[in-house]
């Protein structure tokens, strides 16, 4: 996650500079090489470095989808298009890789990782491979405004807000009387929920309907984590889950596009991924603290204090009155 973060926060330094082609295929390698090598190393720091160059190399990733669809315009509809894509792949990879496991064991699941990545590489050479112009560049160097801070706010605590609780779910679902089958099949539904979810917010994007809901939804989405953390039961426990797990494919391409509305130079946009992997970072240890006890009850709380805030921050930008690019 930290190397994740440092990637994509370097990356913004530099936006204007950034070739999306050139640095998506180079991320790839990295990707690609990390995952190979994570093969064939049984070394602890060999497989340290690994993971940190494979964070770099998904960090940059991220970093091309926020600069990008800070470029093209129409950012929501992109990211949540963009979202579509990637929960497709992960279902179907979801689907084959516990057979890869069962027959060619750790190893062979390492190598299919790095084989999707240079499957899907060449698509990448569709991506332009032209800087900013240099008249956006001069933009760049314009001191953070409310607006963007506000903006990079409500990123920073939703995503640390709704991911708190995500580390003790399975051991929640327990102990509502969920078997790990259950919690498996709750997941797959939960991941089918969301793709749905996703295209519902591809078509909202086209029209903005999306901004209007964004805080609601925001705030809906800090009462389900009190749920999903101190469940009354387990039909209340699959409800939150499937809702938090859903309303996460609606509002995070939604979040990260009011910053690329913000910010059209895509630099908000790239921060705003360093951000979510700091927030989930940060947030995970010390949901931890009180996790960890049992007390699950205050790691909801804690959700819902900064959903809100999210909130707050997402009505103070008033996106209606930007324009996109």
């Amino acid at each position: 996650m930290l190397s994740y973060a440092a990637a994509m926060t370097g990356i913004a330094s530099h936006v204007h500079r950034v070739r999306l082609r050139s640095l998506a295929l180079i991320a790839a390698c990295c990707v690609i090489a990390a995952q190979a090598g994570s093969a064939y190393v049984h070394v602890l720091w060999g497989l340290l470095g690994l993971r940190i160059l494979s964070g770099c190399g998904l960090g940059a990733l991220n970093a091309v989808v926020n600069i990008g669809a800070s470029r093209l315009g129409q950012p929501v509809f992109v990211l949540s298009f963009v979202m579509v894509v990637q929960t497709v792949v992960f279902s179907a990879s979801s689907l084959f890789l516990p057979y890869i496991g069962d027959a060619t064991g750790q190893q062979g699941i390492f190598l299919t990782l790095a084989l999707i990545v240079f499957a899907l590489a060449p698509l990448m050479r569709l991506l332009p491979d032209t800087a900013s112009e240099p008249q956006k560049r001069l933009q760049d160097h314009h001191p953070m405004s409310g607006q963007a801070f506000a903006a990079l706010l409500a990123v920073l605590c939703y995503t640390g807000g709704s991911l708190a609780v995500w580390p003790f779910t399975e051991r929640i679902a327990v102990s509502v009387g969920l078997t790990p089958m259950s919690f498996g099949s709750l997941s797959a539904f939960a991941n089918i929920f969301g793709l749905c979810i996703c295209l519902v917010g591809v078509r909202l994007s086209q029209n903005r309907a999306s901004m209007r809901l964004l805080s609601p939804a925001i705030i809906l989405t800090g009462v389900i984590c009190i749920l999903q953390a101190w469940p009354p039961s387990g039909v209340l426990f699959k409800t939150a889950f499937s809702l938090n797990y859903g309303l996460w494919f609606f509002i995070y391409p939604g979040l990260v596009g009011l910053t690329c509305l913000v910010d059209p130079s895509g630099k908000l946009a790239a921060r705003s991924g360093g951000a979510w992997m700091l927030s989930q970072a940060g947030t995970t240890l010390l949901a931890g603290c009180a996790g960890n006890s049992g007390h699950y009850m205050w790691v909801g709380f804690l959700s819902f204090l900064l959903c809100l805030i999210s909130a707050v921050c997402v009505v103070f930008i008033k996106p209606h009155h930007m324009v996109a690019p």
